[in-house]
């Protein structure tokens, strides 16, 4: 809730008590109204909300979902660790994708124009749910790797990893409901636009662009050079590949010392 910062500062100076047996009050009293004067009165204080998740205090599920539906901001963190060390144009275009997808979200929620289920728990539209349609194109997009750019040798892998992601959306989709930010036709109407949308991205990106060799001229352009940008797509096994390199090193630099 916004208010008027002068008068709040000026209220909360009026109600502090003052130490026994010191003059200390009143100078306190008198720096507050010098800092509440500089001011202007028409200015008003409102909250950074970007981790503000109310929930019902007796409720132990409403606290864990609390951090459940915290779980995009989780993600984006992985995002930007995966894209920094890998320097891999594999995850990042799956992040351009997610922030597209939020892209489309912001604008159905503007054509749809409809309230969340409580005004108590902020402002803003419902639908579609924005957390449903990140978690959704999320989900897909994890799980279309898995099957059709499988990452890892073991079988089980795809398989495991896909029902987790799956799982994990579907906690948060949720939690949405749960803590009332949003109706269940709002969550379902996100959950069907992220899992559409990831669909239609991933093929115009890796079927028309990477065939026009959009992703060639990225890697071999003297700017991703520079900063070692690689594009792994055609490698099955990234990880079994690096630990390969990683190996022919070891040796190689075993033998120039033997030598």
């Amino acid at each position: 809730m916004s208010s008027n910062p002068a008068s709040t500062l000026r209220h909360r100076t009026n109600v502090m008590p003052a130490p026994p047996g010191s003059g200390q009050a009143e100078d306190i009293r008198q720096a507050a109204e010098q800092i509440a004067s500089k001011i202007p009165p028409h200015h008003t204080l409102t909250s950074l909300s970007i981790t503000h998740v109310q929930f019902a205090q007796d409720d132990i599920l409403s606290k864990l979902f609390a951090y459940v539906t915290l779980s995009p901001l989780a993600i984006l963190c992985g995002y930007a660790a995966v894209i920094i060390t890998s320097r891999d144009l594999k995850p990042a275009v799956m992040l351009a994708g997610q922030l597209a997808n939020e892209l489309v979200n912001l604008v159905l929620k503007r054509l749809v124009k409809q309230a969340r289920p409580t005004e108590y728990l902020g402002d803003g539209y419902g639908m579609p749910s924005s957390h449903s349609q990140f978690m959704a194109y999320f989900a897909t997009y994890v799980v279309i790797l898995m099957y059709r750019r499988s990452i890892a040798s073991d079988p089980l892998v795809p398989h495991t990893v896909s029902a987790v992601v799956v799982l994990w959306s579907a906690l948060v989709v949720y939690s949405r409901v749960h803590l009332y930010y949003h109706t269940w036709q709002q969550v379902v109407a996100g959950t069907i636009c992220g899992f559409f949308f990831a669909i239609i991205y991933y093929n115009i990106v890796n079927g028309f662009l990477r065939s026009k060799g959009l992703f060639d001229w990225i890697v071999d352009h003297p700017l991703a050079r520079q900063f070692h940008i690689r594009d792994t797509d055609s490698i099955h096994d990234v990880a079994k590949f690096d630990w390969e390199m990683w190996q022919q090193y070891r040796r190689t630099t075993a033998q120039a010392k033997n030598q």
